[in-house]
Order: structure tokens, then C-alpha cells, then sequence
């Protein structure tokens, strides 16, 4: 018994050590976490447990950016729109503070629905906001869809002052997601007939919001879509 009660006190004090070096060396801790078997999990697990660390704040070493050598499309493809109060669960992303790979958990009856829009229309984008020293980041998806009609305006009505998450497919097929679980992205609409024959007769869809501490997270698991079984 007492063999038992020792390897658990060395256990406790081993796991004291990690918790103390992840709050005081977050930058070396991820480092080291990314070449260990597993790292990036018990990472994330003792993130977790101590969120006042400062690797809540330093979240990632300035590294260097490599370029790709492949195709690069732009716009986006498709997008899904939930109301954030409707969300049961929404995961924390990993270690490296941008993916989301566990799914999003509506709640009973609810999940995201697909919103069509006019190809080469659709675009997200993220920027910097505010002065220096109290700079944050603010997401923006915004797409065109053509033609007035009486269903396209019910939806505008129901949508208007919804505080609402976006997921949106982009052409190299990577789903980024505008809001998260504390904040949501504000709807906003502009429809216009146009004046002549060859003018543009539809809406421009805006989901806009600003004070997030992180870019749209990339995601990786599946859209849980409403009605789906």
C-alpha cells in the first residue's frame, strides 16, 4: 500500500512540474510538444486544465511561412448557418489555437442549414482591429444571391438581429468558421432591383463581427446539418 501511495505522490509532483512549465516556458513547451508522440493532445489536455496560463495568450511562436506550390483558388463554394444560441457544444480548437477537428453538437432539433448563393460571389475574410496594445480580430463572410423573392425575404426577416456561426467552404476546400461559442457574427442585408434590364436584381448577405481573440478556426470535422439523421 505504501509502494501505491508513493508512485502516486511521484505522479501528482511529475504532473505539478508539467503544469508549472507549460504557465512559466509556453513557447518551448509547444515546441517540444510537436516533436513528442501525442505532445499536441497533453498539451491541449493541460491548456485545459490551467486556461489562466499564459499559453493562453502566447499562443504560438512567430515561426517562419512557407509558400505552397500548388494551385490557389479563390471565393468560397458553400456555406452553412446556424443561430449560436442553437449550439449544445462548441469544441475547443487544438494546440495550434486555429483547427476545430472535433464536431460542433447542435442542440435537439436544431443544426446548421446550407445557404445557396451566386458562384464567385462568396468570400471570408479576417483583419486586425483596434489600436495597439487592445488589438483583437473581426470576421467577415459575406455572398451575393440573385433575384428578389417572398422566400428569400422571410428568411432576411428571420434572420434580422440573430447572432449567428458561419461555416464556409473555400475553393481549396478548407471550412472556416465566422463566430464561435462566445460570440457571433451579426447578419446584415442590401437588396437592390437594379434599374435596367442587364442590372443586378438580389441581395448582398453580410455576416460581420469584431472583438475575437482568434481567426475563423479552420475545421475539420463534419457540418452537423439540421434534420440529419
Amino acid at each position: 500500500m505504501k509502494k501505491v501511495f508513493s508512485a502516486l505522490k511521484m505522479s501528482l509532483f511529475l504532473l505539478a512540474v508539467l503544469l508549472i512549465g507549460v504557465s512559466l516556458f509556453p513557447d518551448q513547451a509547444l515546441a517540444l510538444a510537436q516533436v513528442v508522440p501525442h505532445g499536441t493532445d497533453v498539451l491541449t489536455a493541460l491548456v485545459v486544465t490551467i486556461p489562466g496560463t499564459a499559453l493562453g495568450c502566447v499562443v504560438v511562436p512567430i515561426a517562419e511561412i512557407i509558400l505552397d506550390d500548388c494551385p490557389n483558388p479563390g471565393g468560397l463554394t458553400d456555406i452553412h448557418v446556424i443561430r449560436r444560441r442553437d449550439i449544445e457544444t462548441f469544441p475547443e480548437p487544438g494546440a495550434d489555437k486555429v483547427t476545430v477537428s472535433t464536431a460542433i453538437i447542435p442542440k435537439a432539433g436544431c443544426g446548421f442549414v446550407p445557404w445557396e448563393f451566386a458562384q464567385d460571389t462568396g468570400e471570408i475574410n479576417h483583419k486586425s482591429s483596434g489600436d495597439a496594445g487592445n488589438q483583437s480580430i473581426a470576421h467577415d463572410l459575406a455572398v451575393y444571391v440573385p433575384r428578389g423573392s417572398a422566400a428569400t425575404d422571410a428568411v432576411i426577416q428571420a434572420a434580422l438581429n440573430g447572432d449567428f456561426v458561419v461555416i464556409g467552404r473555400d475553393s481549396n476546400g478548407n471550412l472556416r468558421i465566422a463566430g464561435d461559442k462566445r460570440r457571433g457574427v451579426k447578419f446584415e442585408h442590401d437588396y437592390k432591383s437594379g434599374k435596367k434590364g442587364n442590372d443586378k436584381n438580389g441581395t448582398d448577405f453580410k455576416f460581420s463581427g469584431e472583438g475575437f481573440t482568434h481567426v475563423p478556426y479552420y475545421y475539420t470535422a463534419a457540418i452537423p446539418l439540421k434534420g440529419a439523421a
